[in-house]
């Protein structure tokens, strides 16, 4: 895989497991916040694995048209300042066959989650995350399948696919 971004790559949790997982791959970690990326670096060096990590918004992605053949994004959709914005940089970015998956919350998950993530908000949460009313907080401002469906089909007729699960959803947008 050549330009494998992950956008909202937060410490590098994930991308660093990705990297592990698959030596070749060249990736790229992208997230808003430079000190969160700091983080990150430090990770990667810990396992001796270059990865290239750049500071930016999903809603204007520093990389030119056609660039990523995929783009992951996990846990990031609901704190996206325009939704709509994003899914169609998202789709600039990714190459002819590209392809982009996008984990989130489903706001219209059952109410018994949504007791298990405030029972961790309020009891197993570090002070840190109940200060900012997480994970709860995250969950009540994502996104239902529908809206994900509406977002993405405004501008431009793609080819995607919604998995709904029991808190949460699998997107992918594939590019022809």
């Amino acid at each position: 895989c050549v330009g494998c971004v992950w956008w909202g790559c937060g410490p590098g949790n994930l991308i660093v497991q990705l990297a592990k997982e698959f030596p070749t791959l060249e990736l790229i970690g992208v997230d808003i916040s430079n000190e969160i990326l700091e983080r990150a670096k430090i990770r990667v060096t810990k396992h001796e694995r270059k990865i290239e990590f750049k500071e930016g918004s999903v809603e204007n992605l520093p990389f030119p048209n056609e660039y990523a053949d995929f783009i992951v994004s996990t846990l990031s959709l609901h704190h996206w300042i325009n939704p709509d914005r994003a899914f169609q940089e998202i789709y600039r970015v990714l190459k002819k066959e590209g392809i982009a998956l996008i984990f989130d919350f489903r706001r219209d998950s059952r109410k018994f989650y949504y007791g298990f993530l405030t029972f961790i908000t309020k009891i197993i949460a570090p002070k840190a995350l109940r200060n900012v009313n997480e994970p709860i907080g995250s969950l009540k401002s994502s996104y239902t399948p529908l809206e994900v469906q509406e977002l993405i089909s405004k501008k431009q007729k793609k080819d995607i696919t919604i998995k709904p699960m029991l808190a949460w959803m699998f997107v992918q947008i594939n590019k022809h």
